[in-house]
């Protein structure tokens, strides 16, 4: 018998869509909330309105630089998962016993269709 085998309800394994990026994805983390949550009270202190508004998805991608990569600008696109982002921050680390880590965080809005184009 073949491994892996996975047996049971079906789940994702591992990360998320990741081709066409200047590293390999080690860890991602992916959220959204929206940017404007407004509550109505009545007199007595219930909420009796809520509105949420503008969605937005965070992002933080984090991986090994590969060698030949140009670090992402900030401002610029990020795809990831079909998805496309802007990039909000680039964090590049290294010590003398590994390879180069870089982390990458980014939004995405629910009014901006078209981010500006990776470089």
């Amino acid at each position: 018998m073949a491994l892996p085998v996975t047996k049971g309800i079906a789940h994702i394994f591992g990360l998320r869509g990741t081709g066409g990026l200047v590293f390999t994805v080690q860890s991602d983390d992916i959220s959204s909330k929206p940017a404007l949550d407004v509550e109505i009270k009545d007199e007595t202190g219930r909420v009796i309105t809520d509105r949420l508004d503008d969605l937005r998805i965070d992002i933080s991608v984090e991986g090994v630089l590969l060698a030949a990569a140009t670090l992402p600008s900030i401002g610029n696109s990020l795809v990831y998962n079909g998805v496309t982002y802007i990039i909000k921050e680039v964090t590049d680390r290294g010590t003398n016993q590994d390879f180069r880590k870089l982390s990458v965080r980014a939004v995405k809005y629910q009014e901006i269709d078209n981010p500006p184009p990776a470089p």
